[in-house]
């Protein structure tokens, strides 16, 4: 048993989305084998509800409101500094006195920093600790690409993102004693931006509540349902959910009339809220439970053309035995079987194709049975977890060689 310091750029309460579900995981093992003092930014005064839940499994809580004004505020203030502006932005000087205090009083054995923005708190500090750092993506690589293909105006400023942040995670990497990806994909591209570190990387990929999204009872007769979950003011998951709706469904629908498609998830963006009026489309805005959404898909889609990491949307489909479809970009990262284990389409019609050969009972017969086999073998928290811990003790014992 130790004493670790957990930094995350969001209170990961609840787990609801991609960056919250990985980080309430790894909360939660690390919280379970030492005492650990938890401090993260809060998006909105719903996150600061969330104290109570964190205080239960942690030594001590610090939430720093980080809503739309302080926000604006680190951005303005980032500009003349010339740091990156994603790095900026989850600044907080309570939160920096709180971490303050936890490294001077508490001495922590290990800093956990989830997301590479709140290595700021830390870097430079003493007394000094080990520090791992959960970078999740290759980050930098989407504003490299943003750059590229953005309107004139916009690409200065991109490209100026993606080089200040590349040199920021130069210097976290270089004070950490290991940093970790979601995949080998990202891992790849870390490496490439961060040539001096790259022996540091490692992946600990995302993995699913096999137990939580056991399969329910198989979709019912009638109309077929097509499902999409996810938080939907997310940029690449509100593109996604337009491209299907306007490009995808229609192909579908020409093929079976009474497919419907149903996008499930919180915050939906004006632009996702209007499909509604499209034929054939659904969106129900948040859900207590998207279990009985997934139980009732007759296919689960994942068609996000821009996709970073491993998408949970796709493993919670698969771990509920339901056929999924994706892009390959949102494969991307997820070691499965394509025509065994998932389908897949990478453009309107081939995707069609897909979802269509399922609803008509063509696709392979195995084909849900063998992506919750796939989750199962490859992707539970439970197995990426003793990875973490293999990890850390990996970074203790060199810690203590070199001491």
């Amino acid at each position: 048993m130790g004493k670790v310091l957990f930094l995350a750029h969001r209170v990961p309460f609840p787990p609801d989305k991609g960056d919250k579900i990985r980080a309430f995981h790894l909360l939660h093992h690390l919280a379970a084998r030492h005492e650990v003092w938890l401090g993260a930014g809060a998006d909105d005064l719903a996150d600061l509800r969330h104290e109570k839940a964190a205080r239960a499994i942690c030594q001590d809580v610090h939430f720093a409101p980080l809503g739309p004004i302080r926000r604006r505020a680190n951005l303005l203030a980032g500009l003349p500094r010339g740091a990156p502006l994603s790095v900026a932005r989850f600044r907080h000087p309570e939160l920096a006195r709180w971490t303050r205090r936890v490294l001077n009083q508490v001495r922590p054995d290990l800093v956990f920093v989830f997301c590479s923005a709140m290595a700021q708190y830390v870097l430079g500090r003493s007394p000094p600790a080990r520090l791992v750092v959960d970078f999740c993506d290759a980050d930098a690589e989407k504003w490299r690409a943003y750059a590229e293909t953005a309107p004139p105006g916009m690409r200065s400023i991109y490209r100026r993102e993606f080089e200040q942040l590349v040199k920021f995670e130069a210097g976290v990497l270089a004070a950490a004693d290991a940093g970790i990806l979601i995949s080998e994909t990202e891992r790849r591209l870390m490496r490439a931006f961060l040539p001096a570190g790259a022996h540091k990387l490692h992946v600990i990929a995302n993995g699913v509540d096999a137990d939580y999204f056991a399969p329910a009872a198989s979709a019912g007769e009638g109309a077929p349902l097509i499902v999409l979950c996810g938080r939907m003011d997310y940029p690449p998951n509100v593109e996604g959910a337009r491209w299907f709706a306007q490009e995808v469904l229609p192909r579908v629908r020409a093929r079976r009339p009474d497919a419907t498609f149903r996008i499930v998830g919180a915050a939906p963006a004006p632009a996702v809220r209007a499909l509604a009026g499209l034929p054939g489309v659904e969106v129900t805005g948040a859900v207590p439970d998207v279990r009985p959404h997934l139980a009732q898909a007759a296919v689960v889609v994942a068609p996000l053309r821009i996709a970073r990491g491993i998408q949970n949307k796709v493993l919670e489909g698969m771990a509920s035995g339901r056929p999924v479809v994706a892009t390959p970009q949102a494969l991307d990262g997820i070691e499965a079987t394509v025509g065994r284990d998932v389908l897949t389409g990478a453009d309107a019609e081939g995707f069609a194709a897909a979802v269509a050969q399922v609803l008509a009972g063509t696709a392979p017969k195995d084909l849900a049975a063998n992506g919750r086999a796939c989750v199962l073998r490859r992707y539970q928290w439970s197995a990426q977890l003793r990875a973490l811990d293999d990890l850390i003790e990996r970074v203790g014992a060199s810690a203590e060689a070199a001491a």
